[in-house]
Formats: C-alpha cells, sequence, structure tokens
C-alpha cells in the first residue's frame, strides 16, 4: 500500500509539472506579452493613456517621404510577388511530383539552400551579385552599362535583387508540403484519369487541385497572416538600405538604433501601436481568405 500511495504522488507531480510549465509560458510570452504590448500602444512616454502613438502613425502615413511609406509599398509588392508565385510553386511541386525528367537535379537545387547556414547563403548570394559576381556582369551587359553594377547597393537594382533571391529561397519548403500532400492522392485515381485520356493540364486543375484543396487553403490563409511579414532576407542583404525596407525590417532597424536610449520607451509604444494596427489589418484579411476558400470547393477525402 505504501509503495502504491509513493507512486501515486509521484505520478500526480509529473502531470502537474506537465500542466504548471505549458501553463506558465502561455501566461508569460503570450497573454502577459501581448497584453503588456497593447497597454504600450496607448500609453505616451510618461505613462499616461495616450493616442499620440496612433497620431504619429497617422502623420507617417500621410507624409510621402517617410520611410514606413516606403516600408509599406516594399511589403505590399513583397507579399503580391509571394501571392502571385504561389500557384506557380503549386504546379512546380506537382511537376516534380510526376518525376519529369531531371526532377532529381531541381529537387537538389531547391533543398540545398535549406541545408546551409541563411548567413552563410546570403554571404554567397552577395557575392554572386556583388560587382565582380557572375550575375552583375550578365545584368550590366544586358542593361547596356559600362560597368557591373552593385545590385545590393544601388537603389535601381536592389530591391529587383532581394525580391529573386526571396522567390528562389521560397520554393523549398513549399516542395516539402507539397510532395508530402501529393504522395497521399491515391494512384488508382490518377489511373482512371489516364484511361479516360485525360491530359496533365485536366489532371491538375480538376482532380489533384479540389483533392488538395484543404491545403492549398490553409496556405492561403497562413500567406494572408503573414503579409506584413513578408520581408525576404532583406536584413542580411541590405540592412534596409537603398529603399529596401519592408515593415519588419523598419521596425527592427528603429529598434536596433534607439534600444537603451533616452527615447527608447517611446519607440516601444509607438512601434506597439504600428504592431496593433497591422495586427487588427492582417486578422481581418485572414478572416476573409478564409472565408472565400471554404466555398470554392467541397471537401473531398481520399
Amino acid at each position: 500500500m505504501g509503495k502504491r500511495h509513493k507512486m501515486s504522488k509521484t505520478r500526480i507531480a509529473f502531470l502537474l509539472f506537465c500542466i504548471v510549465v505549458p501553463l506558465a509560458n502561455f501566461l508569460v510570452f503570450y497573454v502577459y506579452t501581448n497584453f503588456s504590448a497593447i497597454t504600450m500602444a496607448f500609453t505616451d512616454n510618461r505613462g499616461a493613456v495616450s493616442l499620440d502613438n496612433f497620431a504619429r502613425l497617422g502623420r507617417e502615413l500621410a507624409n510621402e517621404s517617410s520611410d514606413l511609406r516606403v516600408a509599406i509599398k516594399n511589403t505590399f509588392i513583397t507579399f503580391g510577388i509571394i501571392f502571385v508565385s504561389f500557384p506557380f510553386k503549386v504546379l512546380v511541386s506537382y511537376f516534380i511530383y510526376k518525376k519529369i525528367p531531371g526532377h532529381s537535379f531541381y529537387r537538389i537545387v531547391f533543398f540545398l539552400p535549406t541545408i546551409i547556414f541563411s548567413v552563410a547563403v546570403a554571404m554567397v548570394f552577395t557575392r554572386m551579385v556583388g560587382a565582380n559576381g557572375f550575375i552583375a556582369e550578365a545584368i550590366g551587359k544586358l542593361a547596356g552599362l559600362d560597368r557591373a553594377p552593385e545590385l545590393l547597393a544601388d537603389s535601381q537594382f536592389a530591391n529587383l535583387t532581394i525580391w529573386f533571391n526571396m522567390v528562389w529561397l521560397s520554393f523549398p519548403g513549399d516542395l516539402i508540403i507539397w510532395g508530402g500532400t501529393f504522395a497521399r492522392i491515391s494512384e488508382d485515381v490518377l489511373e482512371s484519369a489516364r484511361l479516360d485520356g485525360v491530359n496533365w493540364w485536366t489532371e491538375f486543375t480538376r482532380i489533384i487541385v479540389p483533392m488538395v484543396w484543404p491545403t492549398v487553403a490553409l496556405q492561403m490563409v497562413l500567406l494572408a497572416c503573414g503579409l506584413f511579414g513578408a520581408t525576404g532576407q532583406v536584413w542580411l542583404l541590405t540592412q534596409g538600405e537603398y529603399g529596401t525596407h519592408t515593415i519588419s525590417s523598419w521596425m527592427y532597424r528603429i529598434l536596433y538604433l534607439n534600444s537603451g536610449g533616452a527615447y527608447s520607451s517611446n519607440v516601444y509604444n509607438y512601434l506597439s501601436a504600428v504592431g496593433l494596427v497591422i495586427t487588427v489589418i492582417a486578422i481581418t484579411l485572414s478572416t476573409t481568405v478564409r472565408k472565400w476558400t471554404d466555398k470554392v470547393f467541397d471537401e473531398v477525402e481520399f
């Protein structure tokens, strides 16, 4: 009886530990952090309740030359590129799933950047597009320039170069997701379609996409949630210089330059207000996208 009673206490202690630690983590790093951020958005640097942070945000949005306006423009362009390239990534994943000639080589090319440390990838890419790199030389010749341009140090090319880097690096993760999703489709369904003389386009649009639509819908909602987080490797490649700021890199740069300074508390409050506004917009957008995706196809079980 004594041993059984001791085991019971040990089990209770273990269960309490499993419950208390995650609960404490949730309360401290989610509830408290978000409550504190919301409170800071409505507080001035003296600790008084105020809407000054939102007024400052409005003034910066109205100023055509503000860094925030540039950051918003670049963020929306970045998000637009990600959103437009989304169906192409699914299509490329489909072709690799169908084992087109050279599919193993394409897998290696797309997956290689994910194996290497991100900072190392950024350094290699910087060398590739530098004045002595073969990409810069080729672009210089195509543009009719008398020298190879500094693609990441020239406002004419910097954003285009970052967007190219972003599209290239965004393929690997999608290949993992879609490769596993397509693998769940029964071969009997595809074999039946081939016997009926269905071509690849009809197979992809009328069979594959409807069957994997829940995954497509989820990915689109996640894209909408990440609207204001769309940034690529801006900080690693340019630190936001040469007109390449996005909202996330702009916020990080402000904190980086003002952290520990005399006005750091005011900066935190202002950025909390910015974060609150973009969170409300992102939630509204993702909810709208979710409602739309639920109406496109009925759920298919396979």
